[in-house]
Parts: C-alpha cells; sequence; structure tokens
C-alpha cells in the first residue's frame, strides 16, 4: 500500500513555513508521493490581496524544484481551482479518493496545529475523518500536549490523528505581504525562496 500525502491552503504566497510543515512531516511518515492543492476559495478566512491562479501555482513550483524534502513525487494539482465554488477539503478529498483507491493507497491530511485546533468546525468533518489520516505538526511542547487531547477526542469519533514534534517556524503570509508592501528585502529572503521573492518584485504582486 502507497502513503499519498495532501496538503492544501491558500498558498498566498507559498512560503518558508509550508514547506517546513512538508519536510517535517514526510521525515516522520514515509510518503510515495505529497500533493500540494492551492486552494481557489478558501472556506475558513477571507483571502486578502489574492495573487492569480497562475501566480500562485508558479511560486509553488518555484519553491519545491530543489525537492530537498524527503518525498520523490512531489506534486501540485488545480482539483480545486477548477472546481466553482469554495474550496472544501471532503470535496477534494473524495475526488481523490477515486484516484487512489483505498485497497492501494492511504491518504494523508497534513496540517499546522492551528488547524487541528478548529478541525471540529470543519465541513463534514467526520466525513473527512473516515478518509484520511489528519498528520499534525506541532511547534512546541505545551502545543503538543494540547494537539495530543484533541487528537484523543477525534480518535473517539472514528479519526486517526499523527501528531509530529517539530521546531517552531512562524511565520505569516500577511506579514509577508507587509514586508513586499515596505520592500523589506532582507525579510522577504526570510520567508520566502529567493526565487519567489525576485518573481513577486518582478510583477509587482501584494503591492497596495
Amino acid at each position: 500500500m502507497k502513503n499519498i500525502a495532501v496538503f492544501g491552503g491558500t498558498f498566498n504566497p507559498f512560503h518558508n513555513g509550508h514547506k517546513r510543515l512538508i519536510s517535517e512531516a514526510s521525515k516522520a511518515i514515509h510518503f510515495d508521493r505529497i500533493i500540494i492543492i492551492p486552494s481557489k476559495i478558501p472556506p475558513h478566512k477571507e483571502a486578502e490581496f489574492l495573487a492569480s491562479e497562475p501566480d500562485r501555482i508558479r511560486m509553488i513550483d518555484m519553491s519545491i524544484a530543489d525537492n530537498n524534502i524527503s518525498c520523490e513525487d512531489i506534486c501540485i494539482s488545480d482539483i480545486e481551482l477548477k472546481r466553482e465554488g469554495k474550496s472544501y477539503t471532503i470535496d477534494t478529498l473524495k475526488e481523490l479518493k477515486k484516484q487512489y483507491p483505498n485497497h492501494e493507497y492511504r491518504l494523508y491530511f497534513i496540517m499546522g496545529s492551528d488547524m487541528l485546533l478548529c478541525f471540529k468546525e470543519w465541513y463534514k468533518f467526520r466525513e473527512i475523518l473516515s478518509i484520511c489520516t489528519l498528520v499534525c505538526l506541532s511547534r512546541c511542547d505545551r502545543d503538543t500536549s494540547e494537539l495530543e487531547l484533541y487528537a484523543d477526542e477525534l480518535s473517539k469519533l472514528g479519526g486517526e490523528v499523527i501528531i509530529v514534534p517539530s521546531e517552531p517556524l512562524e511565520i505569516s503570509s500577511t506579514e509577508i505581504r507587509k514586508a513586499i508592501d515596505k520592500k523589506d528585502f532582507e525579510k522577504l529572503t526570510c520567508y520566502l525562496d529567493e526565487k519567489v521573492v525576485k518573481y513577486i518584485l518582478e510583477r509587482n504582486l501584494y503591492i497596495d
């Protein structure tokens, strides 16, 4: 059986924090494939200053081009970009389940700790638990304890959650866009791949 990991988000833009999540998860669990899925209209938050779909895909592609993550097969899917309306995780997982049947593949969904702690608010969260295993990256020891309690609650509902301890790397897409507007290049290269910084500046993305 092969392990397929799904990592979704607005990725506006895709930054080093996103890459860290994938890297740490793939160290803990062997993934045969990681599918990165940018959302069209995120259901959980307002998408301010949203870059175009081709721009967001291009920035993801540049960020993962060096492929220094311990998974040889990393791809980007436009499955949610082609769908009308909000990007609900359950709809995406159902489509992927058709492509990767249960008897051949096991689906994982990678997320940060903030996403897990509000998971019961997700649309059809129980059905999500029936389709995939959640892989959550914790950011500190105290964080891990809270997440494990929450994971235990979800397990009682029939779900499976794997908590992966990780070094904290707090990066906010909003802060990145502020740094772009202020042309704070030193901060940007800490947050983003240098190729992405160059791309953003050349195309004047996120400039108010």
